[in-house]
């Protein structure tokens, strides 16, 4: 099922996104984050996992940290249609819908687990309030995100330069805990993505710059 997409609420400019991404402009860029898909986030993750849990994977892409983690028919979405086509051809993948994060086609309390993985940069702080929304009380939210530091601003515009990143990511809308903190939500664990040549790998000991991970436990508000 596709749905309407016109903006992404935030500092992004949607039509370079999708154009990006759209164009197969992208490989550099995507090739760095499979990497990181497989070495350092599907291992965190996995064990948060279970075959029976209700799965959104939220900007899945081409479908590779689904893959990484052996999702069993999740739900997916992302911004660019093109995208979801190649993903939609993994038999394991499950319903997809076109959308972006500041507007998801889910009613309140839809899913066990809600898997979003750098794609916040792209909606900031309103994104990751529908995917609060669209978690079950009790449920997680597994996270990768660049947080908002500005080491991480010098790490973007370091790789802006290289040309790894696209020029729109100066612009990204970053995150840090605080904007976590504003949720009914217990953190579970965390780390920061390093990189040690030639990999990709999790620390739980160093500060969290950078590109991090949380696991969240969505709480039962109290009125």
């Amino acid at each position: 099922m596709e749905t309407p997409t016109t903006r992404i609420q935030g500092e992004l400019p949607i039509s370079e996104v999708k154009q990006f991404f759209t164009a197969g402009s992208s490989g550099d860029f995507e090739t760095l984050y499979r990497q990181v898909n497989r070495q350092a986030l599907a291992p965190f993750f996995r064990s948060y996992l279970s075959t029976n849990s209700v799965i959104l994977d939220a900007g899945c892409g081409r479908g590779d940290l689904a893959t990484q983690l052996q999702l069993h028919h999740p739900y997916c979405i992302d911004l660019v249609f093109e995208q979801l086509c190649q993903s939609r051809r993994l038999d394991f993948i499950g319903s997809c819908v076109q959308s972006d994060l500041a507007y998801l086609p889910f009613e309140a309390d839809t899913f066990d687990v809600v898997i979003c993985a750098n794609v916040l940069h792209y909606s900031g702080f309103i994104g990751l309030e529908e995917l609060h929304r669209v978690t079950k009380s009790n449920g997680r939210l597994l996270l990768a995100f660049l947080e908002r530091s500005d080491y991480t601003r010098w790490a973007i515009e370091l790789a802006v330069c290289w040309g790894v990143f696209p020029p729109f990511m100066r612009d990204a809308v970053l995150l840090d805990i605080s904007d976590l903190k504003k949720l009914n939500v217990i953190i579970e664990d965390s780390a920061t993505v390093v990189y040690l040549p030639p990999w990709f790998m999790v620390s739980r000991t160093v500060p969290r710059t950078g590109l991090v991970v949380y696991v969240l436990r969505k709480t039962v508000s109290v009125n």
